[in-house]
């Protein structure tokens, strides 16, 4: 539970709430049918995660994103860094991240629970500009420039989260109108976060952080190409050098090994979701040589792509 996570005066209004948003998002999953994954809800941006058991490790390839987590626990890797979060705890996805992810606390009694919405980085521009909050601010606060962070989450932000939830089942003109309002807020108190560092550095575009950002998004377009570091290092006007030690920074690996995940990934939900042959999957995410695919896969996944439809 979250209580724990707020002062005295707070403790029974947060946990009383908290255990009713729990019951209220299972309840919902469960009459709706929904399986152990992300599920969007009809609030626009808003999914539901309810795992009845730990899962897996799985490749994810993350938007950016915050997840409030009620109920149980789950890791996420990226690069050499791993990243624990539990109830009580939101975690921000501040750029497009490929990732390992588990659900490691979960069972039938106290299934894993968390809500998600998208992050809208013109929002959180839009809100930098308008609370001129600026890098002095920023220095006074705790930051983490690693695009994926978890911090506990404060008593305002979990409110904002459950009057979004309970749009589900109201009507649609009410949902049209309070639900881009209630983004809104949530987006400011996750900009205003201790671990909202990443998104601060963001809203400014001439930031490093906002630079390698967009030798990210050059990746994720363009990831079957034949792309260059030089080229990633212009587009973020940077030299190599400087380019590589911004980019570890915030991924925590370098851009090659970045690309070769981000193709990996891609390539992992196409197998499972297509009927295209292995070799083909493998040409169209940028790999020149089947053999070689078949290896890389194997060392990321643990087992050839052959064997990821069984």
């Amino acid at each position: 539970m979250i209580g724990h996570l707020f002062t005295d005066a707070h403790l029974r209004h947060i946990t009383v709430m908290t255990a009713h948003l729990i019951s209220s998002v299972v309840d919902y999953a469960d009459r709706h049918d929904f399986a152990d994954v992300p599920t969007p809800t009809p609030i626009c941006g808003l999914s539901i995660v309810r795992a009845r058991q730990p899962s897996q490790l799985a490749g994810t390839l993350y938007a950016p994103l915050l997840c409030l987590v009620l109920q149980g626990e789950k890791r996420t890797m990226f690069g050499s860094h791993a990243v624990h979060f539990s109830a009580g705890d939101t975690l921000i996805v501040s750029i497009n991240m490929p990732t390992v992810s588990q659900i490691v606390a979960a069972s039938p009694e106290q299934p894993y629970v968390s809500l998600a919405i998208d992050i809208d980085l013109g929002m959180i521009r839009s809100l930098q500009a308008e609370l001129d909050i600026n890098r002095s601010d920023e220095r006074a606060q705790p930051l983490d420039s690693a695009s994926i962070a978890a911090g506990a989450c404060n008593q305002a932000l979990a409110e904002a989260f459950l009057r979004l939830f309970n749009l589900h089942d109201r009507s649609s003109a009410e949902q049209a109108v309070m639900a881009p309002l209630l983004r809104r807020e949530i987006h400011f108190r996750m900009l205003v976060e201790g671990h909202g560092g990443m998104l601060r550095r963001l809203a400014h575009s001439d930031s490093s952080e906002s630079r390698i950002n967009r030798a990210i998004l050059k990746i994720q377009n363009d990831y079957a190409s034949a792309i260059e570091v030089k080229e990633l290092a212009d587009l973020a006007g940077m030299s190599i050098a400087s380019f590589h030690e911004h980019f570890k920074t915030v991924t925590a690996t370098t851009p090659s090994r970045f690309l070769k995940h981000f193709r990996l990934l891609v390539a992992q939900q196409r197998l499972t979701s297509s009927v295209d042959a292995v070799s083909t999957i493998g040409f169209d995410v940028g790999y020149q040589s089947a053999a070689h695919f078949s290896r890389d896969y194997a060392r990321e996944f643990g087992h050839p792509p052959s064997q990821a439809r069984k």
